[in-house]
């Protein structure tokens, strides 16, 4: 019996002993941070961001995407070059000197930065038109342009309006999974003198439901147009971008959340659809009121009916990408997950132990039935006052104690009893003293037999014989 008690009693000290331990170790580790993370992912959709180390003076904290849409205002103001059936233009397509005069009319109605969404590109372009555009190109104060890239046998070097637009890939976990570009398909691409460039598409990669943000051209990782065109109007630089691969894309501290997936692209379906105000191209030559009040690029883009597929395609999702990509409703507001008071979780940490001990008092399958049920119940609670009450309570601890307990009831335990003390024999009756033994009669000793031996002798007296008489002499 005394051993029996000791082997319950360990179950309940394994328990305890398991629940301490846990609750001075686990926070702020990374199991404690999976824990926190798989809880955050029953609630909400990633990405989202968890900072705090999960102790009482530095709880877990969350970030996550905003429910509310993209509010109107971060629609870009945009110039498009269409048809021009009338001939307003001096060629058709659109000459270096036509697209000249049309950017030229840009700063003159308030339009200090642009992002040119037409790959600037011609098989055989008059110089003066050339030259033209590039002394227009110099007087924006902040210009993105864009370019096909694709990838050959023969790799070229960096563009400097890319490498501008670009960062280190060796900074970036995972890059080796993006697509791999090495050169502009096209000869001849204007980029401007002090531009940024970011590319249209990518010839190497196939049309699917997302737009491609991230490409990898040799150690340095380049942008797409779109989001090259968001940074510009969120005033962004390269280095404030944090760039988690399968997971988000943020534009600076406090900008924009963009979900991607491992290979740096973003969904189509997940764009807003605002409806941007359009101004012809061939409008801005006349006209008088500011295509921009607020200091916001304007987007210029390619409507012609005769542009390629991937062209079209790419103008019409310039405006929508823009919008999404700039819009700054993207994170909520940070919330921290309070732990409860030390005295509060150590007695729940006791009630656990208790309970897992009394569960494990049964045997068979109803041990295993109490303890599932009781770690269920932990899992349960920690995840109600998560959601409900925003507080992270110490259910890894309580799990830790309970597994315990389960873990060392078992263990076979050997019981050794005590041998039944003898039964004592019945008592048998005393003995009868014995009789003594007769002594025996008394012998006659041999010195009285040797005096009576003569005696009996000399009673039989035998004659003596009688000797012959001396003869005398004469």
């Amino acid at each position: 019996m005394a051993g029996l008690l000791h082997s319950r009693f360990r179950i309940l000290l394994a328990a305890t002993v398991a629940a301490v331990v846990a609750a001075f170790l686990l926070p702020g580790t990374g199991i404690d941070r999976f824990a926190f993370a798989a809880s955050v992912r029953s609630v909400a959709n990633p990405p989202f961001f968890i900072t705090g180390n999960g102790k009482p003076g530095d709880p877990w904290k969350l970030r996550t995407l905003s429910a509310e849409p993209a509010v109107d205002d971060a629609a870009p103001v945009v110039v498009a070059l269409g048809d021009d059936p009338d001939g307003f233009f001096q060629s058709s397509p659109a000459a270096p000197i036509d697209i000249a005069v049309v950017l030229r009319n840009f700063p003159r109605l308030g339009a200090d930065k642009a992002a040119v969404g037409i790959v600037l590109a011609w098989d055989e372009p008059d110089p003066m038109g050339l030259t033209a555009l590039d002394n227009v190109l110099d007087r924006f104060d902040s210009l993105v342009m864009c370019a096909p890239l694709g990838r050959g046998a023969v790799p070229e070097p960096l563009p400097a309006a890319f490498r501008r637009a670009s960062l280190p890939a060796a900074g970036i976990d995972g890059a080796d999974s993006l697509p791999v570009v090495n050169r502009i398909p096209f000869p001849g691409v204007i980029l401007g003198g002090s531009a940024t460039a970011g590319f249209q598409n990518i010839d190497s990669e196939p049309t699917t439901g997302s737009i491609p943000l991230l490409a990898r051209w040799d150690d340095r990782v380049v942008f797409a147009f779109p989001l090259l065109a968001a940074m510009q109007r969120l005033d962004v630089p390269p280095e404030k971008l944090e760039i988690r691969l399968g997971e988000y894309l943020r534009l600076g501290n406090e900008g924009p959340v963009l979900p991607i997936d491992s290979r740096g692209r973003f969904a189509v379906s997940s764009l807003q659809h605002p409806d941007p105000a359009v101004v012809r191209a061939r409008d801005t030559i006349d006209r008088e009121e500011a295509l921009a009040t607020d200091g916001h690029p304007v987007l210029f883009r390619d409507d012609r009916s005769a542009a390629d597929d991937a062209t079209r395609r790419f103008s019409a999702l310039l405006a929508p990408a823009l919008a999404t990509l700039a819009s700054r409703d993207g994170l909520s507001e940070t919330t921290a997950y309070l732990r409860l008071r030390p005295n509060t979780e150590w007695t729940l940490l006791a009630i656990i132990a208790v309970a897992a001990f009394l569960a494990c008092l049964r045997g068979g399958m109803s041990r295993g039935v109490l303890l599932a049920v009781l770690a269920a119940m932990i899992v349960a609670v920690q995840l109600l006052a998560f959601g409900l009450a925003d507080r992270w309570l110490p259910g890894l601890p309580a799990l830790a104690a309970t597994a315990a307990a389960a873990l060392v009831s078992l263990i076979p335990v050997r019981v050794v009893a005590k041998p039944p003390a003898p039964k004592p024999l019945p008592r048998e009756p005393d003995p009868e003293p014995e009789a003594p033994p007769p002594e025996p009669k008394s012998k006659p000793s041999a010195k009285k037999a040797a005096k009576k031996a003569p005696a009996k002798k000399a009673a039989r007296k035998t004659p003596a014989r009688k000797s012959a008489p001396k003869k005398r002499g004469k």
